[in-house]
């Protein structure tokens, strides 16, 4: 009778793990694909917001509640366009939510990659997002003395896709090892 115990160099074949490791990799690109996409609507709103408060003055976003939590002042200041750090007629002077919806847009590209290389680029990217996040936060407390929902929201928004990228890696961790 032969003897059916694996031989030592070779590792078991667990269909288990695997299905376990696809869902749980799945379930995070599905997570990233959401998030990303809420963070494209909020940008497509703040950029609404923005271009509303700028033609028609007095305009008054649903994000204004109050005399200092007012989204429509945080969005016309001289920060909302290319996060207040280039020159005017700067070809990059584009609304901060342009730059938003193209990181969201890349970050749901990015998810279609189940490698590890792919997910470093991904926290890379979520890094330089969270760093403007602070940038953005400090200008929104400290210089412009307010509270803007839709900001706060994409900086959540931002913390999220930081942790499903940090979990994919981890699972992707796993699986090389």
């Amino acid at each position: 009778m032969a003897d059916r115990t694996p031989l030592p160099h070779c590792k078991e074949f667990d269909l288990h793990t695997i299905f376990q490791f696809n869902m749980g990799v799945q379930n995070i690109n599905r997570g990233v694909v959401l998030t990303g996409i809420l963070g494209v609507l909020v940008s497509a709103y703040t950029l609404y917001v923005e271009m509303a408060a700028e033609s028609r003055p007095g305009y008054k976003a649903l994000c204004d509640f109050a005399e200092h939590a007012s989204c429509s002042r945080v969005l016309t200041s001289e920060f909302s366009k290319a996060f207040g750090l280039l020159p005017k007629n700067s070809a990059f002077e584009v609304p901060n939510c342009i730059y938003g919806t193209l990181f969201y847009c890349i970050m749901i590209f990015l998810s279609t990659y189940d490698n590890i290389a792919v997910v470093r680029l991904q926290l890379l990217l979520n890094a330089a997002s969270l760093i403007t996040c602070v940038y953005l936060a400090y200008l929104l407390i400290f210089v412009l003395h307010d509270f803007c929902i839709v900001c706060v929201s994409t900086y959540v928004i931002n913390a999220c896709l930081t942790y499903l990228s940090l979990k994919k890696h981890s699972l992707l961790n796993k699986k090389q090892k």
